[in-house]
C-alpha cells in the first residue's frame, strides 16, 4: 500500500476525495486535537494531509508544465528536462558563461597582442620617434596622424621609419578651464613615460617645459654643425633651474619651407631634444634640413 493511500485511509476519505473534502476532515481533526486526540495521532493526521494536499499541488504544477510544453509535440519532454535543468543550475550557468566570455575575451586581446607583437618586430627599425606638445592639429582630410607621419618620412627619404605621437596641450594664454587642466596633466603623464628623440612646440608648450631639465642643451651644435643656419631669430635662448648662464635649448623651424608642407594645423614649430635621446644624430640632422629649407625661403 502506497504512503498517499496510507494518508486517505488515515483521514478517513477515499483516495478521490476533493482538495475542499480533505481540508474540511483536517480542520475536523484540528479541532478535536485541542480536547480529545493525543498529540501523536495528530502529528500522524498533520503528515497526512500535508502528504495529501503536497501530491495535489505537485500535480497541478506537472499538469500546467506539460500544458505549457505541449507546443514542442514529442520533444516536450526534453524541452521540459532542459528548463528544470536551468533552474536548478541557473547561477552555475551564468557564472560558467560570464568565465567563458572573460576567457575569450583575455585570449583574444593575447592572440592580438602577439600579433602586434610580431608586427612590430617585423617592422625597420625607428630612425626618428617625434612628440607634437602643443596647441597643434594633424589634417584628417590627409590621414590624420598617420597621414601626417607619411608626409614627414617623405621628406627624409635615406629613412625607414618614423614613430610620432600627438599630445594636445592648450595655450598658456587661455583661461585654463576643467578640461584644459584635464588635458595638461595628461600631457605631463605622457612626458613622464614616453621617450622621443625630439620635442616640436609652440612657444606655450616651449614655456612650459624649457626650463624644466626636459630638453637638452644644444650649445656645441649651435656653434658647430647648425651655426651657418641660426640666427638670432631661430635661436631659442633659456636658463634652466640649475643654470647660471644662458644656452640653446632649443631651434625655431617654423619658416622652414618643409614645414609648410605638412598636413599641420600650426602656429610655431619650436624642436627640443629630449635629454638622452636614442637617435641623436638623426635628430640634429633633422633640424639642420628644415633649417636649409629656411635659408633658401
Amino acid at each position: 500500500m502506497s504512503d498517499l493511500k496510507k494518508a486517505y485511509e488515515l483521514l478517513g476519505l477515499p483516495e478521490n476525495a476533493s482538495r475542499e473534502e480533505v481540508e474540511r476532515v483536517f480542520d475536523i481533526e484540528l479541532r478535536k486535537s485541542r480536547s480529545k486526540s493525543s498529540e501523536q495521532d495528530f502529528d500522524m493526521k498533520l503528515k497526512a494531509y500535508k502528504l495529501i494536499t503536497g501530491s495535489e499541488d505537485r500535480q497541478k504544477i506537472e499538469e500546467k508544465s506539460r500544458e505549457r510544453f505541449q507546443k514542442w509535440g514529442r520533444f516536450a519532454g526534453t524541452a521540459e528536462k532542459v528548463e528544470e535543468f536551468f533552474r536548478i543550475y541557473r547561477t552555475h550557468v551564468i557564472v560558467g558563461i560570464i568565465a567563458v566570455i572573460v576567457l575569450t575575451a583575455a585570449t583574444v586581446t593575447f592572440v592580438n597582442h602577439r600579433q602586434e607583437q610580431k608586427r612590430l618586430a617585423a617592422l625597420p627599425p625607428i630612425d626618428l620617434s617625434i612628440m607634437y606638445l602643443g596647441n597643434f592639429m594633424s589634417d584628417m582630410d590627409k590621414g590624420g596622424d598617420e597621414g601626417l607621419e607619411q608626409a614627414m618620412l617623405e621628406q627624409f627619404p635615406e629613412w625607414k621609419r618614423l614613430k610620432l605621437t600627438m599630445t594636445y596641450l592648450p595655450s598658456s594664454d587661455q583661461s585654463m578651464g576643467g578640461a584644459d587642466m584635464a588635458y595638461q596633466q595628461k600631457a605631463m603623464a605622457i612626458l613622464a613615460t614616453e621617450k622621443p628623440d625630439i620635442y616640436i612646440l609652440d612657444q606655450s608648450s616651449y614655456d612650459w617645459i624649457g626650463g624644466s631639465g626636459v630638453l637638452e642643451k644644444l650649445d656645441e651644435e649651435a656653434n658647430g654643425i647648425l651655426k651657418p643656419l641660426l640666427n638670432e631669430e631661430n635661436q631659442i635662448i633659456g636658463r634652466g633651474e640649475e643654470d647660471t648662464e644662458d644656452h640653446v635649448y632649443a631651434i625655431d623651424i617654423t619658416n622652414s619651407k618643409l614645414a609648410d608642407q605638412l598636413p599641420l594645423g600650426k602656429q610655431q614649430m619650436i624642436v627640443g631634444l629630449r635629454g638622452g635621446s636614442e637617435n641623436r644624430d638623426n635628430a640634429i640632422h633633422f633640424i639642420e634640413r628644415y633649417l636649409q629649407e629656411a635659408t633658401t625661403k
